[in-house]
């Protein structure tokens, strides 16, 4: 291991220049460092500080360039499918009414839990179940 792995002609350069040089967000980046392609981190003797050669981040993001809004790590979408959950119901399309009431079940939530209120995940779970968007129930064996 080079004791300066500057000296073998690149620049080193940490995540926060990386964001800041190239533009992406922390999130971003982190979702970039988790692709094979992705320059590996040079490992410096005696430092924990994560850093890159400057030139093999510049060519990977010029391969590479971020757009904005567009995720990369999903599925193709199917046309005409729509999203569907698992609960008491059975499985049956998610709709925009299903989704207000867990979103306004979820915020009750967590402005409890700001609140102190002593809200907990349990807590989160009965109040999903009791709308009717909790786990499907198994059949016992007995």
């Amino acid at each position: 291991m080079p004791e300066n792995p500057e000296s073998e002609g690149s620049r080193l350069i940490t995540l926060k220049q990386i964001e800041l040089e190239h533009g992406v967000s922390r999130s971003a980046l982190h979702t970039y460092r988790r692709s094979a392609s992705f320059p590996r981190p040079v490992q410096i003797e005696g430092s924990t500080k994560i850093q890159y050669r400057a030139d093999e981040v510049a060519a990977w993001f010029e391969a590479n360039p971020p757009q904005q809004g567009k995720r990369t790590d999903l599925p193709p979408k199917q046309q005409g499918a729509a999203p569907v959950i698992e609960g008491q119901m059975g499985t049956q399309p998610l709709n925009g009414n299903d989704a207000r009431a867990i979103l306004g079940i979820v915020w009750k939530w967590i402005a409890d839990a700001n609140d102190g209120l002593g809200s907990d995940v349990g807590d989160l779970m009965h109040e999903l179940e009791s709308a009717g968007y909790g786990p499907v129930e198994e059949p016992s064996d007995g």
